[in-house]
């Protein structure tokens, strides 16, 4: 049986550390090239997503080459809960064009709210159920 021992083989010793620095460097090598491809990766993912929301928004407002810019009315897309009635939808057209002035601005659209903070009206009830009974216990 062979024993090698560090002060009668020096060159062992050097050939050990040299082959620790190159698998280290090397790992961390490889993990700079894998980060960096998956910044490439999700940088065009968001791109390409922030082109097609461009080219969507361009579909849904489309301005009419024939009309000066400065005769175009801005356009209003109106955001109202799921429920909008006739009287709704009246009343935020009103809103818009008291905003703007009789004749300067148009209502194309009026769509549901989408990802809003507004809470469902059970939400409500369960909240002014449950605030009563949690400031009776003390934690608010």
């Amino acid at each position: 049986m062979t024993t090698y021992l560090a002060a009668a083989e020096p060159n062992m010793s050097v050939v050990i550390l040299i082959t620790g620095f190159v698998v280290v460097f090397a790992v961390l090598i490889l993990l700079i090239g894998i980060i960096w491809a998956y910044s490439k990766i999700v940088s065009t993912a968001q791109s390409f997503a922030q082109k097609r929301k461009e080219k969507k928004l361009a579909k849904n407002n489309p301005v009419s080459a024939d009309v000066p810019v400065e005769d175009t009315a801005p356009v209003v897309t109106a955001v109202a809960d799921s429920s909008a009635d006739l009287q709704t939808i009246a009343v935020i057209a009103a809103a818009v064009e008291a905003y703007y002035g009789e004749g300067k601005a148009r209502v194309v659209g009026i769509r549901p709210a989408t990802g809003s903070s507004a809470r469902s009206q059970w939400a409500t009830a369960g909240l002014m159920e449950s605030i009563p009974k949690m400031r009776s216990e003390g934690l608010l």
